[in-house]
């Protein structure tokens, strides 16, 4: 009986996806892929979930494609293919009404380093070993690491990292702005179930919309960014959860006058 490629595990409203194949280091194959995405679409349509833990089994967050699996491309046109069921995934990572938290240990190369970047908050070990490893086999950046590297840490940076391909640990991550933040291993499991029970304390809706429109503005001038923002809070303004929340704000005020 095989082992199943991604483990999923639920507390409440947070749900976490490890991806379980520790001995190729979590690499990406074709059944790793098509699960990770169909979990996804299954958390997004819940209606109970409002956070993901994104993690790897093993001590390792993922390594990258598995070679097999890109090697298994006959042409062009088969390898095109290949590609466009990963590019799938990372846009559900980034369109996932749930903010996504990637917790990452061990190594984090190439692919799997651009995965953990479509995450919404990226928390590293100081002692995970992350890499755009995909120039020391001659080969471009995929998983949207053309598109995440340069948005994170700038151009001047995102070509060092691209085009050196060297590996750099947890703490210069998050030192030159590549994650969100890093910890020792003895507290990484703590903060990041800290910051995923903040997050569940929030409105599903507002976390929804804020995540949508970051991402949207990146492509939008500051008249378009202020009406679409019109044009949102109009509706959220209406939220039940909204309502409730705002009556427990100014419930809280009156006590302390």
């Amino acid at each position: 009986m095989t082992e199943e490629k991604i483990i999923i595990r639920k507390s409440g409203t947070v749900c976490s996806l490890t991806m379980n194949c520790p001995s190729k280091m979590n690499a990406l194959d074709q059944e790793m892929v098509i699960d990770l995405q169909s979990a996804l679409d299954d958390i997004d349509a819940d209606g109970e979930t409002r956070v993901v833990i994104l993690e790897g089994a093993g001590g390792n967050f993922c390594s990258g494609a598995d070679l097999s699996f890109l090697g298994s491309a006959a042409s062009a046109t088969d390898a095109h293919k290949v590609m466009m069921r990963i590019s799938k995934l990372i846009r559900k990572i980034r369109d996932i009404s749930q903010p996504v938290i990637s917790k990452v240990k061990g190594v984090a190369y190439g692919g799997g380093a651009n995965l953990a970047l479509a995450g919404d908050f990226i928390i590293a070990s100081h002692r995970a070993r992350i890499s755009q490893s995909f120039v020391n086999i001659g080969i471009t950046l995929d998983c949207g690491g053309t598109y995440f590297l340069p948005r994170l840490v700038g151009m001047a940076q995102a070509r060092a990292l691209a085009l050196l391909g060297e590996e750099i640990d947890g703490r210069t991550a998050a030192s030159i702005g590549l994650i969100y933040k890093s910890f020792v291993d003895d507290e990484l499991d703590h903060e990041v179930d800290f910051l995923a029970s903040t997050l569940a304390q929030k409105s599903i809706l507002a976390l929804s919309v804020i995540k949508q429109g970051l991402n949207k503005s990146l492509n939008m001038t500051l008249e378009e960014a202020l009406d679409w923002e019109a044009a949102n809070q109009s509706i959220i303004l209406q939220d039940e959860e909204h309502k409730k929340a705002l009556q427990t704000l100014l419930q809280s005020k009156k006590k302390k006058e």
